[in-house]
């Protein structure tokens, strides 16, 4: 096909931590609602070390599928690190990250290349308006929300969405430096720094069906500790002049 053969107008980036039970339903989908947009388009699947069967699934929808590709990481980067690896490696002129645990859907692509193609956004993260989670996810949530607003000013719904979208102009400053489990915050500040425009969307959220991540209180309160400080961090990049 002749589409296969050019060079993709969208990539879609699939950070992946075991997994296996997600990623093929994910990525039947993904290329399903890539499909209806009629553009050229990729897949790439970031795996950070899984230890179980995800890089099996793949592959095999890879020998399928040319769009599709995997790169494995050899250390865990944390998803941070994943969201670099998937940046550095795009090939599309709009690239989307967005989480393999199938809470998202490829079927809000068309809403995000509205806002970058018609808008002229350089950057739009998702907003889950409507979410499916536990009650201690959604706390974490607010309390994210909450120091986010605190130390960066983020002026939006959702600063842990695992959803976001972006041109090559946002590409050219979008670094990634700080090793965590989280990557808005960081996405913003770049440009923010830049003076690009972002704004946001809202985006269908799901339960997740398969996985479970476990939460005590000392876990969480780490976690706590670990986000305000980098969001501190960043508060300080957004203070120093360009």
């Amino acid at each position: 096909m002749e589409t296969e053969q050019m060079p993709p107008e969208i990539s879609l980036v699939l950070p992946a931590y075991n997994e296996g039970e997600n990623i093929a339903i994910v990525l039947k989908n993904s290329a399903r609602y890539l499909n209806a947009t009629n553009r050229p388009w990729e897949i790439i699947v970031i795996d950070n070390c899984s230890n179980d069967n995800t890089v099996s699934v793949v592959r095999a929808f890879i020998a399928k599928e040319a769009r599709i590709r995997i790169i494995q990481h050899t250390s865990n980067f944390l998803y941070s690190g994943s969201c670099r690896t998937g940046i550095q490696n795009a090939k599309g002129k709009y690239v989307a990250i967005m989480d393999s645990d199938g809470q998202a859907t490829a079927e809000d692509l068309p809403q995000f290349i509205d806002k970058l193609e018609k808008e002229g956004m350089n950057l739009v993260f998702g907003w889950r308006y409507a979410r499916h989670d536990s009650k201690i996810r959604l706390f974490i949530s607010f309390v994210f929300n909450m120091l986010g607003k605190l130390w960066i000013r983020f002026p939006f719904h959702d600063l842990n969405a695992g959803f976001r979208m972006f041109d090559r102009k946002f590409m050219a400053v979008a670094t990634i430096n700080y090793r965590i489990n989280m990557v808005n915050p960081e996405l913003y500040a770049r440009a923010k720094k830049a003076h690009l425009k972002i704004t946001e969307i809202k985006v269908q959220h799901f339960e997740r069906n398969n996985g479970k991540t476990s939460h005590n209180f000392i876990k969480i309160w780490n976690i706590f500790i670990e986000i305000n400080k980098y969001l501190f961090n960043l508060h300080k990049e957004l203070k120093k002049p360009d």
